[in-house]
Formats: structure tokens, sequence, C-alpha cells
């Protein structure tokens, strides 16, 4: 039996999505040595599911009609991978199939409510057959066409290890769907997919892979698994409601997991999706102990209607490097292969990123997240809200999942972030008071008004709490007990938009911003500008609130500071949650850094090593070209017993100068390009 160590070394993933006409252009000796140019040490390439890329004795399997007749094409290709060392993933998808399946066995495919399937591809031009999704609990998904097609391939292939593309269950009205619906909530199910039960889609995927995944590990214990893992809920035209998975229940019927940012430009530029979006997939897909480290799928595409031209180089290269700077693992996502590919800069710009990589690995391997902030996550527009925040101001955070809550591992961090919906979960809240009552600092957002009732001792005030309206042309103004809230900020208010949950200081809780209240309906804002005096400049409505719990400080914050920050990216709002959590800190932070804040900073620590990521973002999205930034300077705080020995750059092997002052190590360096990591080596 094989080491199945592999894959717990640094990789370097390349995926050649194959497109069935160019494979009589499959030249296996070429692909690998450009492979291996490219610095992959992995490869994933199609072997079944929809198409066969070999020839399949599993009836119903559809054989890739291309195929050349006169050799073993995959086995080709295996062969030579391995001559380079180039590991060989297996890629499956049998979440669709073709329409003469469907014409025999119609019991294996989704139902929409009114019985219809699921059509896949109907609108597409040129000689292509139907698709039709599967069902997750069909047949073809399982036992009669899925498991067989993974014993053939192990039988035959030496593959290094499978991955499931697009595994998720439909949204099935099926009669067997609906008797396990019954079976597990004891209702009927609902006729509309977005009532049924969080989590039952992602049940059905689980239910479905853990039998594909006893068949593979009956027949190759060592071959690991790579599933897909969903961080935030979604929808799909394809497939309907995505529900949220939880990644340990994706590791109980998996080896490895990976989650995909699509940088999809086709969609506008008002749909761009956010520059924190692979960081925060790739802080997602971390276990707890932070001994799994989830792969991070980077599209070379602007967009899937666009999949055969490249994003701007500028933008796919600091897309890219936000996946190691962030502890994933690349796995590059390629339409064709080399030959096929005729845009030559997704070929130049994986290689840079894996070149870039390379430089990395062996400082990276074993370093832990050095942060100072626990940002709890439930994949809402309020974590993501959050998280945008924090990176944009070098907050270090580690994020801790809403399913898998830990009161101990809360208590290593200084500060919490609860976002909103949290103090509304079942025994969360009792972790928190917890949390602050040995000495933790809460920073709690909440507008709903039972849980603020509910949990009003922690939040230093009166149970008479009152939801407003929605507010506009309204403004958060420090207190003098806030000041430390405007720092940076030359103005004593900020804007304001949202709903506030109206509420009084209790006991010792201090106000440190309120309300001022609309001087205008929206409409007549600006007309006439001659009436534009705010009648009412000043009140003792709280917007901010700091409360002394036990041991510990809660601020509190009665209206969706979240919503304000993906709504409008107004620096004044960044700028007051860097304030509330350096006024929680009550010390410097770990980490202080002079660069702009679409510099993303990212700091680990490991035996003997200081590890400061800098990932360059600076300019216009989507960027078109890269904004060297020049005299990037930083310090660290160092604990008493370290001395340090020596400072590197280690990816853009910059000129840079070190000292030692009052316990911190303060680094200048020339330049950052796109990504640099400093080691602070120290003894």
């Amino acid at each position: 039996m094989r080491e199945p160590l592999w894959w717990k070394e640094p990789m370097r993933v390349i995926q050649f999505n194959l497109q069935v006409k160019d494979t009589n252009r499959m030249n296996p000796v070429k692909i690998a040595r450009e492979t291996e140019e490219m610095a992959g040490n992995v490869v994933v390439m199609n072997v079944g599911g929809i198409y066969a890329w070999y020839d399949s004795k599993v009836k119903y399997h559809h054989i890739n009609e291309y195929l050349p007749k006169d050799k073993d094409l995959l086995k080709a290709l295996i062969e030579e991978f391995h001559k380079k060392d180039i590991k060989f993933v297996a890629r499956f998808d049998f979440s669709i199939t073709d329409d003469t399946t469907y014409l025999e066995k119609p019991q294996w495919f989704a139902r929409h409510k009114d019985k219809s399937p699921y059509y896949r591809g109907e609108k597409r031009m040129g000689n292509w057959s139907l698709f039709l999704n599967t069902c997750a609990t069909g047949g073809y998904r399982n036992e009669e066409v899925a498991v067989p097609v993974m014993n053939e391939v192990i039988d035959n292939y030496d593959i290094d290890g499978i991955f499931f593309n697009a595994p998720f269950a439909s949204a099935c009205f099926c009669e067997r769907c609906q008797e396990k619906y019954f079976k597990k909530y004891g209702k009927p199910m609902p006729d509309n997919a977005e009532e049924f039960e969080d989590g039952w889609l992602s049940q059905c995927t689980k239910d479905n892979i853990a039998v594909i995944y006893k068949a593979i590990k009956a027949k190759r214990e060592d071959i690991p698994m790579i599933l897909y893992y969903n961080p935030s809920s979604a929808k799909s035209k394809s497939f309907g409601r995505f529900d949220r998975d939880s990644i340990y229940d994706r590791y109980e019927t998996a080896d490895l997991i990976c989650t995909e940012s699509q940088n999809v430009l086709s969609n506008g530029i008002n749909e761009i999706p956010e520059i924190i979006h692979p960081i925060f997939a790739m802080k997602s897909g971390q276990t707890e102990d932070g001994s799994l480290l989830p792969f991070g799928i980077i599209h070379s595409c602007p967009g899937m209607d666009w999949r055969h031209v490249g994003l701007p180089e500028a933008e796919y290269l600091s897309w890219m490097c936000q996946v190691p700077a962030s502890r994933g693992v690349i796995w590059h996502s390629l339409t064709g292969y080399n030959d096929t590919i005729t845009d030559k800069r997704i070929i130049r710009a994986v290689t840079e990123a894996d070149q870039m990589i390379k430089k990395s690995e062996n400082d990276m391997k074993g370093a832990v997240s050095k942060a100072e902030v626990l940002l709890l996550c439930n994949g809402t527009q309020a974590t993501r809200g959050w998280s945008e925040a924090l990176v944009k101001s070098h907050i270090q955070f580690d994020l801790m999942h809403k399913y898998r809550m830990n009161g101990d591992k809360m208590k290593q961090y200084p500060v919490v972030i609860a976002p909103e919906g949290f103090l509304s979960y079942e025994g969360i809240p009792a972790l928190l008071e917890e949390y602050v009552k040995d000495g933790g600092n809460l920073i709690a957002e909440n507008t709903d008004y039972e849980s603020s009732v509910n949990n009003s001792l922690l939040l230093g005030v009166k149970k008479e709490i009152n939801v407003g309206e929605f507010l506009n042309a309204s403004y958060l103004r420090f207190e003098e007990e806030g000041l430390a809230l405007k720092k940076g900020m030359d103005t004593d208010k900020v804007a304001f938009r949202g709903v506030v949950s109206y509420c009084t200081p209790a006991g010792s809780a201090k106000t440190l911003a309120t309300l001022v209240p609309p001087f205008s309906p929206l409409d007549v804002a600006g007309a006439p500008p001659e009436r534009s005096s705010i009648p009412t400049p000043n009140t003792d409505i709280p917007l901010c609130i700091l409360n002394s719990f036990g041991k510990g400080k809660v601020f509190f914050l009665p209206f969706s500071l979240n919503a304000l920050i993906t709504g409008y990216k107004m620096p004044d709002h960044y700028q007051l949650i860097s304030n509330a959590i350096d006024s929680l800190l009550g010390d410097r932070r770990e980490i202080e850094v002079n660069v702009p804040s679409a510099v993303q900073v990212s700091m680990y620590e490991k035996a003997g090593q200081i590890l400061v990521h800098f990932v360059n973002e600076i300019g216009q999205r989507p960027l078109m070209e890269h904004v060297p930034f020049h005299d990037l300077s930083f310090s660290v705080k160092l604990k008493d017993s370290q001395t340090v020995k020596n400072v590197r750059s280690v990816i853009g092997e910059e000129n840079l100068s070190f000292q030692v002052s009052e316990g911190r190590v303060e680094v200048w360096a020339d330049k950052l390009k796109v990504w640099d990591m400093f080691s602070i080596d120290i003894e």
C-alpha cells in the first residue's frame, strides 16, 4: 500500500478542463512537460461521469466519441505525468448526463415540483446531446453507475486522487426525495425549495458522496478524495438552492476540500466579487486545529461565458496570490490545455504565480495564524462585511463557524466579533457571556428585538427596547466618552443609514456615539440647500455602547455596521471598526503596517519564524496593471524571550532593513510589486 503522504506536502494544482473536440490534439509527453514548466506538481483531468475518457464498460457511462482508437489516452497521460513526479487526480462529475440515459432511466433524474426535469444546455448551439440533472438519491449517482465507474477506474488506472466536480444535490421533488425528507423531519416536503429545512440539500449531498467514498476506500485506502465545500448559501439557475456546508460534515466523506473563487468580471463592474473573496473562502475552509488546509480554485477567465480568454494579468495574479497568503493551496482551473489555450497570458500568469508560491512553501509549512481577533461566521453577508472591514484595516483574524462553537478556543483571542444574528442562536449567548466574564472583549452587532432583550445584561442596556424604521439622511455622532473612536477622522460625525434598536444604557455602561436623526426626507434632502440645517443635532439615542461585564468588556452596536460596509464602503466606517478594536485591545497591535487599505496583510508563526504576507491590490478593479507600493514598512511585537537573527524578503527578494526597539522589530522594504512574504527569523 502506498503512503498517503503526498497530499500533505506542498501542492500547486493545475486543472485542465478538457474539451472533447480537442481530444485528438492531446500529446501526453508535451502536456506533462508543459505542466512541469508551469511549476505544477499535481494535475487534475477529466476521467469520468459526463464523459468517460477511457473505454468504459459501465452501461450508461457516456464514452467520449473523440477518443483515439489505437491507444489508451488516459493511461498514457498518467504515465507521462508520473515520469515528471506529477500526481494525477481523476475528475468525475455525475451531476448531469445525457438524454439517451434519461429516456431509459427517467427515475434517476432530479425533478422540479411539477415533475419536469432540470434541463441543462438545451439552448446550446451545435450538434450536442441534451443534458439533464441527476438526482442525488438516484441510481446514476450511486450504486448503478457512479460506484461501478469508481471501481473500474481504480482497478485499471494508477490514479493518485479523486475529485468530484459539482457534487451538490439539486432541489429535487421526486418521490424518493420526498419520502426521505418526511422520514428525516417528520413532515411533508414543502412545495418551494426556499422553504426546505436548513441543511437538507447539504445532507443529500453528503449521503450520496458517502456511498462513493466508501466504495473508493474499499478499493484503495490511500487514494485521497477531494470534495467541494460551500462556505455560503447561494442560488443557482442550474441547481436551485445551495445550502452552506459544514466543513466537518464534508470531511466525514472526503480527505480534502476545495472552495471556488470565481472572479466574475463578466457580471459587470457593479457585480465584481469583493476583494476579500479568496481570503474569506480560505479562512472558511480551515479546520479548527489548522491541520487541514483547503484548496482554493481560481479560474483563469473573467467568467464562464468568457472562459476561453484570461483575466487581466494584474487582477489574475493578485487574485491567485490571495490563496497561499491565506494558508490555502492553489488550484488553477484552465479551459483546455496549453496547445488549445490561445490566450497565452494565462499560462504566463499561472507560471509566475506558481514560481512565487514555490519560494514560500518551505517557510509556510507548519505555520499557524497569528490573529488577535476571532470573527464568528455564519456564511451570511454580515460575516462577509465584517471580514472585508478587518482585511481593509489590516487586522489579523480567524473565523469560528456557527456550527462549531468552542468556548475554550474563543478565550485564546483578546477580541471576538459577533455579527448580526449570532445573539439569536441557541447556546451562543451563554458562550459569549462566559468569554466576557473571563476577561474577553466582545463586539456585538444586533438589531433583533427579542435577542437584544434576552441579552440586555450582557449588552449593557435596559430591557425597554424598540426597533425603529430604516433611517436615511442621518449620522453617527461621537460623544466625549467615545473620542477614541474618531481617531484619524477630523469630524464629529459620520454618515449613517439603517435600522436602529432604540435602547437605554444600564448601570455603568457608557454611550460612545449617538444618533443624529434625519434632517430631511430622502427625496428632498438636497433641495433647497438653504434648508439643510440639522433640526436635532444631539440626542441621547446610543449607537455605540461600551459595557463592563465581569472581567471583560462589550462594545454593542444596535445597528448593522456590516450593511454600511458592504453597501457604501465609506472609509469612516472601516476606521470606526479599526478604532473600536484598538480601544478594546488596550495596547498596540501585534502587527502595525504602513501600507494602503488595498494591500492585504496576513501574519503567521512557527518555530523560529514570524511570517508576514503582503498582497498588492492597489488600483481600480479590475486591475489593469500592477502599481508597486514603495517604502513599505511594518513592525511586529516580539515576546520577551525572542531575539531577531534576520529578516528576509522571501518572494520579492527586495532590499530591506530592520531594527529592534522597545520590544518590536521594525522592517523597511524598498517596494511591494504583487506579493511578498517577509520572514522574521528569531531565536
